[in-house]
């Protein structure tokens, strides 16, 4: 009967309710009729025009929707216990995090759970979890998004400094931070932060922390269009190492300053996976988490409380 006072108060009409419900008008009276008297208050009050909410019906409306909402929680809850994970998952990355840690485990994971699909948006800036409908992002460090569970996927590589060969041989040595002013330094635009071009990296060496504002002809916000120019012998960019092992090894692009730590932002590698935190996830992107938990550090799995969203071990 609660569920029907429900539709009652927001129809405002004793008449739509009972459409909605696919009851008579007679039929729904008397249920709320009956509320009332087993509740020994009175809910509605009622005229030949319409219907009003007593001040306990509207109390009894707020707590009981706040309970009914609780209710249908536990109740998928209990029904997913059993059932296998479905429906759709909406991912969000940047492309290079995608194509690193996302795209190679998709096929195995889209194997074991057949009643899945991944609706995957890719975009070089991170997005709004609530307000863009996204179940899992998948993020290059630890943001302090408090409002968030984070789960680390992959221990991830540093950031670091690279040139191709034929730019380093003709331009002066690079022996510390600071000699970069004097180079062709090809950024990653922070939000409009630096409209002039330049960019502010920072250095950590023996616990000696060190920024330095570097100055180039390009800023793209794009990981693989910044790889390209560097091939091409343009300037110099900041990036994680795995983004350019193959070219590395292959002698395509030499490392720059390998004894100190870089990063345009924070000395966080990590990379995580965020979702909204709540009392209960949904088993589809439990599954998808640790799936990709398996899949990246398969070594070393992390033990997780998903009923609490903290990381318990998390294997540094």
């Amino acid at each position: 009967m609660m569920r029907l006072f429900m539709r009652v108060a927001e129809s405002d009409s004793l008449s739509a309710a009972a459409r909605s419900c696919g009851l008579s008008p007679a039929s729904v009276s008397r249920q709320i009729n009956a509320l009332e008297q087993e509740l020994g208050v009175r809910l509605i009050n009622r005229t030949s025009r319409r219907l009003a909410l007593t001040e306990i019906g509207q109390l009894y409306r707020e707590r009981g929707s706040a309970i009914l909402s609780q209710l249908d929680e536990l109740t998928d809850r209990v029904s997913q216990h059993q059932a296998s994970p479905h429906g759709v998952i909406h991912v969000h990355s940047r492309v290079s995090v995608a194509e690193h840690f996302v795209i190679p485990v998709l096929p195995s994971f889209l194997s074991a759970y057949p009643d899945v699909r991944v609706n995957l948006w890719l975009t070089e800036e991170s997005r709004d979890l609530v307000e863009n409908n996204i179940d899992v992002a998948i993020r290059l460090g630890n943001l302090d998004e408090p409002q968030l569970a984070v789960r680390k996927i992959a221990s991830g590589d540093p950031r670091i400094l690279f040139a191709s060969p034929a730019y380093l041989s003709a331009r002066p040595p690079i022996r510390c931070p600071e000699d970069l002013r004097s180079h062709n330094c090809l950024s990653w635009p922070l939000d409009g932060r630096f409209e002039d071009g330049h960019a502010i990296w920072r250095f950590k060496n023996n616990d000696q922390n060190q920024e330095v504002r570097v100055r180039g002809t390009v800023q793209i916000n794009n990981t693989n269009l910044l790889v390209h120019l560097a091939l091409a012998g343009l300037g110099i960019v900041l990036l994680p190492i795995w983004t350019v092992a193959d070219h590395l090894s292959a002698g395509r692009l030499q490392r720059i300053l390998p004894d100190i730590d870089v990063t345009p932002t924070i000395f966080d590698h990590q990379i995580y996976a965020v979702f909204q935190r709540s009392s209960y996830t949904p088993r589809k992107i439990r599954a998808f988490i640790d799936h990709l938990v398996r899949a990246n550090r398969s070594a070393m799995p992390a033990h997780y409380d998903w009923d609490q969203d903290t990381v318990i071990n998390d294997f540094k």
